[in-house]
């Protein structure tokens, strides 16, 4: 198989109210979420999945967000150490859309193919006031960087599939990941916060068009079902604390 090997890198910890996570929840309680990438390791090149958020961000958050936890071994570059990687290793880097806490660390690979749905980067670069806090120009303004702007549900490289599930974002992308022993894993991205999204079709809170995140979710769930495969939430902390953390993968 041409993927090896998937491996969970932690990127620290903050706080957001309810209201954040599910569409129609004007709870203000405050929950702390897990900040996720994940590595795949293929056949073909090193394939990251979202970059987190930016070292230069993470004293304002500790500092500003008491629920905000941030160590140092929490840094993207630190965890791919642990697995011998360098940023100059990775060959493709993949971001399921350009909000801070996920495209944070994209200028840390200057020599890695960047990979965002051509939507995306147009509306990141333009976005409506309601949403423009949530996109910091300077994570993903990178001249002489080389970006893949996609058109759709595209095969990356074998066994590394990225799927258009719009909703969050007007050009939000999900990625499928075959396994070869745990069969297919979708990265959800931010399609699907929590378990509870999937289990019960709830939307998220932090939302562009609500109606097209119902149907990504649906779609995943009937695409995970169809290949036999599991759907990995991006910000689930009672899922996180399941998961096999590098160096340990899934494989």
């Amino acid at each position: 198989m041409p993927v090896q090997a998937l491996y969970a890198l932690q990127n620290g910890f903050m706080g957001v109210e309810r209201s954040v996570l599910f569409y129609g929840d004007f709870s203000g309680e405050r929950v702390q979420i897990p900040v996720t990438c994940w590595l795949a390791r293929t056949s073909d090149g090193l394939v990251l999945f979202d970059t987190g958020l930016a070292p230069r961000a993470v004293a304002g958050l500790v500092k500003n967000d008491p629920l905000a936890r941030f160590t140092d071994d929490d840094l993207l570059v630190h965890r791919l150490d642990t697995l011998g990687i360098q940023p100059k290793d990775i060959d493709l880097v993949v971001i399921s859309h350009l909000h801070y806490d996920h495209a944070g660390g994209a200028h840390l690979f200057p020599g890695s193919e960047l990979c965002v749905q051509r939507d995306e980067h147009a509306y990141a670069l333009n976005p409506a006031p309601f949403f423009a806090p949530l996109y910091y120009r300077k994570n993903f303004d990178l001249p002489g960087y080389r970006w893949k702007l996609l058109d759709g549900d595209t095969e990356l490289m074998p066994g590394i599939t990225a799927l258009r599930t719009d909703g969050h974002t007007p050009g939000h992308q999900s990625l499928c990941v075959e396994l070869p022993e745990s069969g297919p894993v979708i990265l959800a991205g931010d399609c699907v916060y929590w378990q509870e999204h999937l289990d019960h079709d709830r939307v998220p809170g932090v939302v562009w068009n609500p109606t097209l995140a119902f149907h990504a979710i649906r779609r995943l769930k009937t695409l995970a079902r169809l290949v036999r495969g599991r759907v990995f939430p991006s910000h689930d902390p009672v899922f996180w604390q399941t998961v096999r953390q590098a160096p340990d993968a899934y494989r």
